[in-house]
This record gives structure tokens, sequence and C-alpha cells, in this order.
């Protein structure tokens, strides 16, 4: 199976000498450099990032697909969701209580998004990322938390500032694992103007919340390339009551085609409904009938919200079975139940509590499954204060695309 290296063992990784990777990590930026076509970033820039990439030189490169590959699959993904810091408890329970009880949950909601210390956790998901050595990666629950004064006198919300940016911390914690991604696209799902707080001081909160697709940035585009983007929402999606109007979740899914070693595919990542099995029931149907819907291979990596174990099933996950989706897990790793949700909402219980298999990566085509392992599940993943890196494990894959399917 895939190797689920601790992160102690991530930082002797870290500890070797490359000239080889310091080479490759100049030549990316060089790239990146002439991209620019300022011809002014030039001497001066290029030894500045050749010490950078001595520096990064010092750390061996993450292990190659051959080192760890078995059989002719050499295409890895991942689906992680790396949680917003909440699951919103005290605000939907608030939402037709009045305006005070709804400004206080919004108050308890954000001391929970603070005491998750969402820059730390994104340090521990790099170093899971970095670990499963991903081409893609599909993320959920990417937020962006946004905080500014609240004036009692006049009522309203003054110049709002970011606090948490959880991608921004994310890319840059990747990049000082070694592990260089972009983000290949991605979707706003929700967001909520900011709202008053009731809490010491008083506050005013706002949230955006999207889903990601990253993909490697130095990788051979001979071995693996992406050749297109493309996002979308759900025309059925569910609103959220407050005492300000309702909150549309406009769940969406986003994808890009790509190739491995030439054989071209589509990678589709999204984030399932969690409050209305009708609701998700009909993402799901949009899924398969939209972005999925095409003749290349199709390798789905999402947060599903849907039981795929233990038994018994739901039926969002059956649905995707009896219409002739392939899951990864279940076709090669039948011993285990791969067990990815949920940690607790403040992610500090010192034992796991993962009791259910709902972040999921299906195919559809010629696709085949060759390795499967979860992430971020077990103490060692914990960052260094006891916090989960996430609510979710994450999930990573390593396939073989054969070609692409006939109509």
């Amino acid at each position: 199976m895939l190797p689920h290296r601790k992160p102690a063992e991530v930082q002797r990784v870290s500890s070797g000498t490359s000239h080889n990777l310091a080479r490759e990590f100049a030549g990316y930026f060089e790239k990146q450099l002439g991209h620019t076509g300022e011809d002014q970033l030039s001497t001066l820039w290029r030894e500045t990032l050749f010490v950078l990439a001595l520096l990064f030189g010092t750390a061996e490169a993450l292990p190659s697909h051959a080192q760890i590959s078995q059989g002719d699959g050499d295409l890895r993904v991942m689906t992680y969701n790396i949680y917003q810091g909440t699951n919103h408890t005290e605000v939907l329970a608030a939402a037709t209580k009045g305006q005070a009880a709804f400004f206080t949950a919004v108050g308890q909601t954000i001391t929970q998004v603070r005491a998750t210390k969402p820059p730390e956790r994104m340090r521990a998901v790099a170093q899971e990322i970095a670990a499963a050595v991903p081409d893609l990666v599909s993320l959920q629950e990417v937020n962006t938390w946004l905080t500014g004064p609240f004036s009692l006198s006049t009522f309203a919300c003054g110049s709002m500032t970011i606090e948490f940016d959880m991608l921004r911390d994310l890319l840059n914690a990747l990049v000082a694992q070694g592990a260089f991604y972009e983000v290949a696209v991605q979707a706003q799902q929700f967001t909520v103007p900011p709202i008053p707080g009731f809490f010491p001081p008083s506050i005013c909160v706002q949230e955006a919340n999207r889903v990601v697709i990253l993909a490697r940035a130095d990788l051979d585009p001979s071995k693996f390339r992406v050749t297109g983007a493309h996002s979308g929402h759900y025309q059925n999606f569910f609103s959220a009551s407050t005492p300000f109007g309702p909150v549309p979740d406009r769940r969406a899914w986003v994808s890009v085609d790509a190739e491995s070693h030439g054989k071209p595919f589509r990678f589709i990542g999204t984030h399932l409904d969690s409050t209305d099995p009708d609701i998700q029931a009909k993402q799901a149907a949009e899924l398969r009938d939209g972005p999925a819907n095409t003749t290349l291979p199709v390798i789905l990596a999402m947060d599903s919200n849907s039981r795929a174990a233990p038994a018994p099933l739901d039926q969002i996950y059956v649905d995707f079975i009896r219409a002739g989706w392939q899951d990864a897990w279940t076709k090669t790793n039948r011993n285990n139940l791969g067990l990815t949700c949920c940690q607790g909402q403040l992610v500090n219980n010192a034992a796991t509590q993962l009791s259910q298999r709902i972040d999921l990566i299906l195919t559809f085509g010629k696709v085949v499954a060759q390795n499967i392992a979860v992430f971020g599940d077990n103490q060692d993943s914990k960052t260094g204060e006891g916090l989960w890196p996430s609510d979710h494990a994450g999930v990573a894959a390593q396939l073989l695309v054969q070609s692409a399917r006939t109509e």
C-alpha cells in the first residue's frame, strides 16, 4: 500500500542532501521568472533563487513513484477535507431564535475556529500531502475567515481584514515541506457577509468557503500535465435561515482535464451537501450527468457525506456503485474499513473518533486502482499542541490510467 510516513519521518526526509533537487528547484523558478517577461528580474533574483534552492537542496527529493509503486500506475491523487474550523452547530441551532441568540452563536463560532488554530493545522495537513506525494489534490472546506470591529452605537460592521486564509497557509506550508503545488482551479461554495458576533469584545465575522484542486508544479510535462480546468455550481442546494434572511449553501464542483504519460483523463473534486438527503441525491445526479458525463476516464475525489463503510451504506454511495463507478478503496483494501470521519469539533480529542468512510476516490472508465491509504488518522499526525490536522482524514490512491473509453 501507499507509505504512511509519520511527521518525524517526513522531517528525516528533509535532512539529507540533494543538489539535483536544488537544480530542479532553481530551474522551476527560472521558468516562472521567464514567463514574466521582465528582464530586470535577472542576475540578483536568479542568484537569490538558487541560494533558496540550495537551502531546499539540503532536503532529499520526495520519494519518486518508482521507489514505491507496484505495477504500472504512477498517477497519484488525493482527497482531503481540511476542515473550516467549525461545524456551524451553534449558528444553525440559533437561526430561528432571534438576533441576540444568533449573534451569540456567531461569537461562539469564531471562538471555535480560533481554538482549532488553522495555520498550525495547515502545516500538519501539508505534511500529510507531502507524504502522499499526489499529482492532484481535491480539497474541501478551504475557508477564509475575516473579522472586523462592530459598533454598538451604529450597529454596523467596520472594515474587515483576513484573520485566517487556509489556502494561503497550506500552500506556504507545502513549499516549506519542499512540495510544489499550484491552484489548478477553485470555486466558491458559499459566503457569509459580515455579521456581528457577541463575543468580548464584540466583533464582526465573515466567511468564504471553497473547493480547490491543487496540481503538482514540478513534474515533467511529458509525464503529467493539466490541459484544462472547469467549475460549476449545483442547481439544487440548501439555504440556511438567519435573522438577516437566507444564506444559500451553493455547493460546487471543480475539475481538470489532464494527461498521465500521454493518457488523458478527467479529475473532479466536490463536497456534497450534508443537510438534506434529497438535495444530496440531486447534486450527485447532477455531477454524474454533468462534469462526469465524458468519454474520458474519470476520477472523482470527494467528501461525499455518504457512508461507504461500515454498513449500512448510504443511498448516495450505493447509487454511484449501481451507476458503474468503481470504489478505489474496496478494489484494493477490502480488509480495512478506511475510516475518514470525523474528529471532534475542536479537533482536540485525545483518541480518534473516526467512525465512517465518507471521503472517497471513485473511478469510471479505464482507470485501475492499485494502492490506496488513509493519511492524517494517527497520533503522530497531530500538531505540536495535540490537534488533529482536520476533522477528516485524507485519502490518497495510486492509479493507472489506461485509455479513453469509447461511446
